[in-house]
């Protein structure tokens, strides 16, 4: 991808161009599933940079040490009944493992972490892109778009206010497989949805 920078911010979804040292938050609660979601956009100093963020942190009252997610055996499976109830709501246990902490998780989580880079024409490209961890700049083509279209449906679902399915969104823009459903979005984010709500900042209301 190489692109101008007000090109860039369309694409992530700002509605407006962002100068240097500027901030851009998104912030969503779901306290049914005890999540708190922030998305940010972040310009370094002279517009040498742009950061892009997603991270979660997950109440304690909810999430008390962390999900114990299917990777991890329990001594004793007799009390699954039990369990299912363990973090205070009734949802089914798959449907709150989907959002909850990886194994192991503890303190905020960072879901996702992008960084873009002018060259000495001030076009722009993706300089690196981690999701949950996974380096995805070094293992898929396009990564910089597709991690760009990431962020937007993201954020797109926040403004809805609801919490987007990271796994879906991982299926969809960043896996390399016929059987990616890239391009079908509905599940998470509407297509053509505009994100930037002038004046509207989810989370942040005076």
């Amino acid at each position: 991808m190489h692109i101008e920078y007000t090109e860039l911010m369309e694409i992530l979804g700002i509605g407006h161009i962002l100068s240097a040292y500027e901030t851009r938050p998104w912030f969503f609660h779901d306290s049914k599933q005890g999540i708190m979601c922030s998305a940010e956009i972040r310009v370094g100093p002279d517009t040498s940079d742009i950061e892009a963020e997603i991270q979660f942190m997950y109440d304690e009252e909810k999430w008390p040490g962390g999900w114990p997610n299917d990777e991890e055996e329990t001594d004793d499976d007799s009390d699954d009944d039990d369990d299912d109830n363990y973090y205070g709501y009734d949802d089914d246990k798959k449907e709150r493992a989907k959002h909850g902490p990886r194994l192991g998780q503890t303190g905020p989580e960072q879901v996702m972490f992008m960084r873009f880079v002018p060259n000495n024409d001030n076009i722009w490209q993706g300089k690196f892109l981690f999701v949950r961890g996974e380096d995805y700049h070094s293992k898929i083509r396009d990564w910089d778009e597709r991690g760009a279209a990431f962020f937007y449906d993201f954020i797109s679902a926040l403004q809805m206010e609801e919490l987007p399915d990271v796994d879906a969104l991982i299926e969809e823009h960043l896996v390399d497989s016929r059987r990616s459903s890239r391009g079908k979005r509905g599940r998470v984010g509407k297509k053509g949805f505009k994100v930037e709500q002038k004046g509207i900042t989810m989370g942040m209301r005076g």
